[in-house]
């Protein structure tokens, strides 16, 4: 009952994000709709994101984040890593997996049904 009642909150309310075939991965992603993909060559993996994201080095991770220039690190001292997002992002759980991150703002919850989980939009 609790999933029925998600499930209808979710469908309808607006939508901003949609499901993109990664072909790199064979998995579909819950993206923002200018989402493109994108390659990472210093981490050599495709994901799909915002269509003004470059590569940065972020020293706080030892690794190479692609993401637009306005991103900041924020700590997620629930799951105890650092994670580069929008500078308004706000850390929400993921009712349907526990998880906790960072979420733009404006971002809702969306059901991939090819995962058949929830998602934020990354």
């Amino acid at each position: 009952m609790k999933n029925l009642i998600l499930i209808i909150l979710i469908i309808s309310q607006e939508v901003i994000a949609e499901q993109k075939y990664n072909p790199h991965t064979n998995k579909f992603e819950t993206v923002r709709p200018n989402s493109q993909l994108k390659y990472n060559y210093m981490e050599e993996e495709w994901k799909y994101a915002p269509s003004n994201s470059q590569l940065q080095y972020n020293p706080l991770t030892d690794k190479f984040d692609m993401a637009p220039k306005e991103y900041v690190n924020k700590y997620n001292a629930i799951e105890g890593q650092w994670e580069k997002t929008h500078p308004d992002s706000k850390l929400k759980m993921n009712p349907s997996t526990g998880d906790f991150q960072y979420v733009p703002p404006g971002s809702r919850l969306e059901y991939n049904p090819f995962s058949s989980e929830f998602e934020y939009a990354q």
